[in-house]
């Protein structure tokens, strides 16, 4: 299970470090690709395998379609060199808006990797007591 954050900055190559509690799951790669509200989605290799299938079984005419189109389209797979540092293509760094400081955070089964600046304004505007309150009695928690 993949959880905690950490705060980072992306190097002149365009690379970051991920977190060595996150390594062991990433020994095989992993895939990138646009996530919501403007973050990356990194999934270990063996997690996107089985939301590949998943999505392999969406027909063309099938407007789920969008989410295959969503996640293929600009993802791509990535490997972490010696020093647990892996490159995020541009393309996805423009659509994340992530220039120097970045958010690497464990979500169950992905990593989600954010511009601090993106980050911190959607926990302000998503994350308040009351909300997350009406969620979780929503999940019958």
């Amino acid at each position: 299970m993949l959880t905690g954050e950490v705060g980072h900055q992306l190097d002149d190559r365009g690379r970051v470090a991920i977190p060595k509690s996150f390594r062991d799951v990433l020994e095989h790669g992993g895939f990138i690709t646009r996530g919501w509200y403007g973050c990356l989605f990194l999934f270990p290799w063996e997690e996107w395998r089985k939301i590949e299938d998943r999505l392999n079984e969406v027909r063309i005419t099938d407007t789920n379609g969008d989410i295959v189109k969503q996640f293929f389209s600009g993802g791509s797979k990535v490997f972490l060199d010696r020093q647990g540092r892996m490159v995020l293509p541009a393309a996805l760094r423009e659509y994340a808006g992530i220039e120097a400081e970045v958010v690497v955070r464990g979500v169950i089964n992905r990593i989600e990797i954010w511009a601090k600046s993106r980050w911190l304004s959607f926990q302000s505007e998503q994350f308040s007591p009351e909300r997350i309150m009406d969620k979780t009695a929503a999940l019958g928690i």
